[in-house]
């Protein structure tokens, strides 16, 4: 199994780089090469959460919000 937060900490860290690229002075070919690989990173990201990330025990109807203890109207 991969190493969700792993892949998912690369990739964002990768994309903040990717956008403070230009107050680097990088030259423009590996920003340009940063900015074409970037969709593939973020496709393989999405790959890894969704195959090997762990769903939520709830459903939406049932908490709106899996990161904040709110419940909806009505399903108290």
């Amino acid at each position: 199994m991969r190493n969700v937060p792993a892949v998912v900490i690369f990739v964002t860290l990768y994309a903040i780089s990717f956008q403070l690229a230009i107050y680097f002075a990088l030259p423009e070919n590996i920003i340009f090469g940063m900015f074409a690989l970037s969709p593939f990173l973020v496709l393989y990201m999405v790959y890894i959460v969704l195959k090997y990330g762990k769903p939520s025990k709830y459903t939406f109807d049932e908490k709106f919000y899996d990161d904040h203890n709110y419940l909806r109207h009505g399903k108290e």
